[in-house]
């Protein structure tokens, strides 16, 4: 009867662990959601460092924040966001999360 009872405490304890680690995650989650500004720039980096031409780099470089920010709209979904991007014929949708990931799902 006694080890049924530590057994269930330590059930109790496991169990509010585990919650608040999926608490704190949430909420790490929610602060770094990446915000629209956060995206353009990861593209405007990216686009720059997948360039061979110095020219084209530049031109990204003085209009492409401008540009990818007039095209891209962002669904904000708390703990991630969703960033639709359409260029002419081209349609990418990426998710990002934790202010430094984007994964192209689309």
């Amino acid at each position: 009867m006694e080890n049924d009872v530590v057994h269930t405490s330590n059930s109790k304890r496991n169990s509010y662990k585990f919650w608040i680690v999926i608490g704190f995650l949430l909420i790490l989650l929610a602060v770094t959601n990446p915000t629209k500004d956060d995206f353009v720039q990861w593209v405007v980096n990216t686009s720059i460092e997948e360039s061979d031409n110095e020219w084209v780099s530049a031109g990204i470089n003085l209009f492409g924040s401008s540009v990818i920010k007039g095209v891209t709209t962002q669904q904000d979904l708390i703990f991630v966001s969703i960033f639709n991007m359409e260029l002419g014929t081209e349609k990418a949708s990426i998710l990002g999360l934790g202010k430094r990931f984007f994964i192209r799902f689309q």
